[in-house]
């Protein structure tokens, strides 16, 4: 794939590893932890007609028979190693662009279902599914940035909103209006070792930061601001997961083994808008390429 121009090549490379990281941050959930999929597997409503019916199942038995809960484990696995796999393919996507392309739309599909637990977890709380747009939507715009080459897609405008939808979910919790999770509080906390009134003053005025910055992205004169403090907010948010639950007693590989995949896949909130900066780098470049053809045609 040819780059005319070394931040094209950047911009690949950063969403590239974007995408990668998600994935393999997901994939390590899948494989070690336990995602909430059971919030949908065990909704009665939902499911309930399809056990009956479908597998001739009581839903007294389905949601009570251990083997039932371990294939289901099992199952979450699978995912979390295949997850991991369709990581790997993202290197070679050069090599076959069409059938990797459909492993990676189907890993953001994995991470869109989900999104969705997580989101029926919070109680269908807005900002829930709002925050979690950047991970499930890097492979999509990876995607759009290897396609972006040879078909009219607006890499920008699909980014913009991406960061925007994710900061403004954010701010969302953060500002109040949606109950604040607590357990932001006690990262703040055990961060810069405050006191519950000082950190949740600290959540809000970044929460409010976040709205202003999502709306800067939408203003041509600001979103350079915007992009830069997202990148810098959103690597010290993807950090404090780590530095928030450290625990010296815990030991170091246990420790890692709870929290480094929660840091890896908030890895796109920092490096979708670092993407952000060099695509407003390209832009400008284009721009100027124009001016001076046209100052040229004058001639």
């Amino acid at each position: 794939m040819p780059f005319k121009t070394i931040n094209l090549k950047r911009i690949y490379n950063i969403s590239l590893i974007s995408c990668m990281s998600v994935l393999i941050g997901r994939a390590w959930q899948h494989i070690f932890w336990d995602p909430p999929y059971r919030t949908l597997l065990w909704d009665e409503h939902l499911l309930k007609p399809i056990v009956q019916n479908l597998f001739g199942l009581k839903w007294e038995n389905y949601v009570t028979d251990i083997s039932i809960d371990h294939g289901i484990q099992n199952v979450i696995k699978i995912i979390g190693i295949m997850l991991f796999a369709i990581a790997l393919s993202c290197i070679f996507i050069k090599k076959a662009k069409r059938l990797i392309g459909i492993l990676i739309a189907g890993g953001g599909g994995i991470l869109i279902i989900l999104t969705i637990a997580y989101w029926k977890e919070f109680f269908w709380d807005v900002p829930q599914f709002l925050e979690m747009t950047s991970q499930w939507m890097s492979p999509f715009i990876f995607l759009s940035v290897v396609h972006a080459f040879d078909k009219n897609i607006n890499v920008f405008r699909l980014l913009n909103f991406t960061l925007a939808f994710t900061f403004i979910g954010h701010g969302l919790y953060a500002l109040g209006i949606y109950p604040l999770p607590g357990n932001w509080v006690d990262l703040v906390i055990n961060t810069f070792h405050c006191n519950e009134t000082g950190a949740t003053i600290f959540i809000k005025i970044f929460g409010l930061l976040d709205i202003i910055a999502s709306i800067f992205l939408f203003i041509s004169k600001l979103r350079k601001i915007g992009f830069y403090y997202m990148m810098i907010w959103g690597f010290l948010a993807a950090f404090g997961r780590l530095s928030g639950n450290f625990i010296p007693e815990l030991g170091i590989l246990s420790f890692l083994q709870a929290n480094l995949g929660e840091f890896v896949y908030r890895a796109p909130q920092y490096l979708l808008p670092l993407m952000g900066l060099y695509l407003l780098k390209e832009q400008k470049i284009i721009i100027q390429s124009i001016a001076i053809k046209d100052q040229n045609s004058a001639f």
